[in-house]
């Protein structure tokens, strides 16, 4: 029986749209990247990463996720599962409000 703790994942297409977000923001061309990005990449050791490419990149996901990852976010980031970690906490914390909000309106 395993004892590490589960962390929130997104749908397989959608980590696949983030590795590919990763990829391309990231400028990791096959010849400077050959390797899969996966949940185990560290985010800062990928060739070329510099933190106004790392701001772009959480920029990026933003975006494309529709999630608001502010600029604490930044000293977060290690892994690739750190960021997946922050995407479904911020969409977490959005939906929470959102229910909150219709609990105090009534809608």
């Amino acid at each position: 029986m395993s004892t590490r703790t589960n962390h929130p994942q997104l749908p397989p297409h959608e980590r696949a749209r983030l590795y590919a977000l990763i990829h391309e923001k990231l400028d990791l061309g096959d010849e400077d990247w050959p390797d899969e990005v996966n949940s185990t990449t560290v985010v800062r050791e990928l060739p070329g990463v510099d933190s106004l490419k790392l701001l772009r990149l959480l920029g990026a996901i933003e975006l494309d996720f529709r999630v608001n990852l502010g600029f604490e976010a930044i000293p977060q980031v290690q892994t690739v599962q750190d960021v997946e970690r922050l995407i479904c906490a911020s969409r977490a914390s959005r939906d929470a409000a959102r229910g909150a909000h219709t609990l105090s309106t009534g809608g």
